[in-house]
């Protein structure tokens, strides 16, 4: 069974000749790479069709926990469906080594360290069943970029959690007591409104990225708008800052592909910028932290986060070197997990960072696995958008922002069923033998020339 190839391996591709400029030559009317407007210019990325319903319908009820809709074990069903698609992509695809063990061979280590670390982990057999549930995640991201391509992913996404956002605003005006905390802060049909503002925050990126690619106008400001109203709704300032930081690499390119003066003039009000707060920063002195976190409604302990980061490094500084196993801190009698649940009054799963979620279950093995993997995907994210730079290629620079952010505050990579996971997976182009054949040929006809 044969998948079509993912479009943005072909390094001119669909999205790159529609990008769209608000300045012509000429600084007159709306451009397309300097030609004037084509009314048809918008359809050049390729219609999504009905292989996307199953993905769109991926994003909409992935992060819902079903009890909270009265629809039990609903997310349960759709990952168990993830992870049956993965499985026959892996039975289906016959060139999958070569993806895994080429362009993927880093983000490969991942579920490979999950599963080895049953060896010693505490929960030996929860450790392996996690962790081949995270190597499903992945082959399901690598399927969803093979099968989709990286502009029908970034619409599937918009489209997926457009529709959710709907039903939380839907719910929140119809049931204020089961999608409203104490404070009033906005949950949607999330299960916190840390998750409804990070999917908020992800959409802010979908819709910024579609608008300026010139698809569908009308509809991705609408998303836009309603994605900036629930962020602001969930009081998140986690999420808010993640938006924030994935939205700044934008603005960067934005103003590059309107030519140098722009670019000149932009990079002058960031300098000036940067002085004034240096300025801020010497009058202020040591209260510019705590003023700062005031302003985001935080307290020094990063509304208890610094006590989760306690309590795992010093489980970290018990198994410094391979640590305890995959995921085997939350669900071992031997840990202080019981004791943290009960300091924090939640349920909690995760330290809310992931870098010590990885020394946790891998010692000083998983930092580096994770630390390496992540930087790597970055320089190569950027690399893909030197050689096609439209607003689409650029979805993922901007997406490796925002996990800049959530990577230190949250928990959203190195975990098994997990949306930005996926995401993770399928950032990068899905590089087929005829391409890497291509490529090594123009390379040696360069060197000869």
């Amino acid at each position: 069974m044969a998948f079509p190839r993912d479009l943005a391996t072909l390094e001119t591709g669909h999205a790159a000749g529609v990008a769209w400029s608000p300045f012509g030559p000429s600084g007159v009317g709306p451009r397309w790479n300097g030609a004037a407007r084509d009314e048809g210019a918008t359809d050049a990325m390729p219609k999504l069709g009905v292989a996307a319903i199953p993905w769109i319908a991926l994003f909409v009820f992935a992060p819902v926990i079903g009890e909270q809709i009265k629809l039990p074990g609903l997310e349960r069903l759709i990952w168990a469906c993830a992870d049956l698609a993965a499985l026959v992509f892996l039975v289906l695809r016959r060139d999958l080594a070569a993806t895994l063990f080429g362009s993927r061979l880093l983000l490969l280590t991942w579920p490979l360290l999950a599963i080895v670390s049953a060896l010693w982990s505490l929960t030996p057999g929860l450790s392996a069943y996690y962790g081949l549930q995270l190597l499903a995640t992945i082959v399901a991201g690598i399927a969803l970029r093979t099968t989709m391509g990286l502009s029908r992913i970034i619409r599937i996404v918009f489209l997926g959690l457009l529709f959710a956002q709907i039903l939380s605003a839907i719910l929140t005006v119809m049931a204020p007591s089961l999608t409203r905390g104490m404070n009033g802060d906005w949950a949607g049909i999330y299960s916190h409104k840390n998750v409804l503002g990070s999917m908020a925050s992800l959409q802010i990126l979908c819709a910024a990225c579609l608008f300026l690619q010139g698809w569908n106008r009308l509809l991705t400001a609408v998303g836009f708008g309603l994605a900036l109203a629930l962020l602001v709704a969930t009081h998140s300032a986690t999420a808010l800052v993640a938006a924030m930081v994935g939205l700044a690499p934008l603005a960067a390119i934005f103003a590059w592909r309107q030519g140098k003066h722009v670019t000149g003039f932009c990079l002058g009000l960031v300098i000036a910028l940067a002085g004034i707060g240096i300025v801020v920063l010497a009058a202020r002195g040591a209260d510019i932290s705590a003023s700062l976190l005031s302003d985001l409604g935080k307290d020094r302990t990063l509304t208890g986060r610094t006590i989760l980061w306690q309590f795992g490094l010093d489980q970290f500084w018990r198994e410094p070197l391979i640590g305890v196993g995959y995921r085997a801190y939350w669900d071992s009698p031997l840990t202080t997990a019981a004791y943290l649940h009960f300091v924090t009054k939640q349920k909690l799963w995760f330290f809310h960072n992931n870098f010590i979620d990885a020394i946790v279950a891998f010692g000083i093995v998983g930092l580096i696995v994770f630390t390496v993997t992540f930087l790597d995907m970055g320089r190569r994210v950027i690399a893909h958008f030197a050689r096609s730079s439209g607003y689409v290629e650029a979805w993922p620079i901007l997406f490796m922002s925002q996990l800049c952010v959530l990577i230190c505050l949250e928990c959203p990579l190195f975990i098994n069923h997990g949306l930005h996971q996926l995401l993770f997976a399928a950032l990068l182009p899905v590089m087929g033998s005829g391409n890497v054949a291509g490529r090594m040929i123009h390379g040696r006809a360069a060197f000869r020339a």
